[in-house]
Parts: structure tokens; C-alpha cells; sequence
């Protein structure tokens, strides 16, 4: 998936999570994009960063601080994991097990589906 479309499906699936508050629409947006941090840290893509243990680290963590964030932060990072599976590279749940995960393999990043996907999310924003 490409980042405009983890940042679209953020924000489309963060407005109606908590009743179109839209201070968390932001906090959607990071939640989103937590997952590919490890392109920022220097460290190898879709490895520690798509596993459920930094979901769940993560998410945790932040709802320590505050639960209403942790659950948007949270609700999206693992909407970003169940989309990079839906894709040919799919996303490693149980990192460190080297084993891949992958959804219907049906969309190719940055092809006609992640666009489609993208469009289809910003369209649910404005309704």
C-alpha cells in the first residue's frame, strides 16, 4: 500500500470510530502510518514494525497515556497490517518467525486496487 492510502483509510475509518471528533482524525493518520516508522529508524521494511507484537506494544503503551488514543492508534495500525497482507510482499504477524502472512493477495502497491482503495476512502470522508 502506498502512504496516501493507509492515510486515507486512516482518516476514513477514524471519523466515525469515535463520532466524528475530528482532533482524532490526526491520531488516525499517525496510527496509520506507525507501521512503516521502520523505513524512518533505519530498519529493515515489514519486519518488527507489521508484527502484532508492536501492535500490541504500541497500542497498549499509548493507551497507558490515554485510552481513547491508544484505541484509534491502535484500530489503525492494525488496519495498515491487514491491508499490507492483502498484498504480493503479505506481513510477517509473528515476527521474529520469518513466516509471511498474507490476506487475497489482491492488491499490488501502488496499482489500479491501492488507488481504487485510496479513492473509495476519501469518498467515505466526505459523505
Amino acid at each position: 500500500m502506498t502512504k496516501r492510502t493507509h492515510i486515507a483509510v486512516g482518516i476514513a475509518t477514524t471519523l466515525p470510530l469515535l463520532n466524528l471528533v475530528p482532533g482524532y482524525a490526526v491520531i488516525g493518520i499517525l496510527g496509520s502510518m506507525i507501521a512503516d516508522w521502520d523505513l524512518l529508524l533505519g530498519i529493515k521494511h515489514r519486519t518488527i514494525t507489521h508484527s502484532l507484537l508492536a501492535l500490541i506494544l504500541v497500542t497498549i503503551t499509548t493507551m497507558l497515556i490515554n485510552f481513547n488514543i491508544g484505541v484509534v492508534i491502535g484500530f489503525n495500525y492494525l488496519i495498515h497490517l491487514l491491508l499490507d497482507s492483502c498484498t504480493k510482499t503479505g506481513t510477517p504477524f509473528l515476527y521474529p518467525f520469518k513466516k509471511k502472512y498474507y490476506g487475497p493477495k489482491l492488491i499490488m502497491t501502488g496499482g489500479v486496487e491501492d488507488l481504487s482503495i485510496c479513492l473509495l476512502s476519501i469518498f467515505l470522508i466526505f459523505i
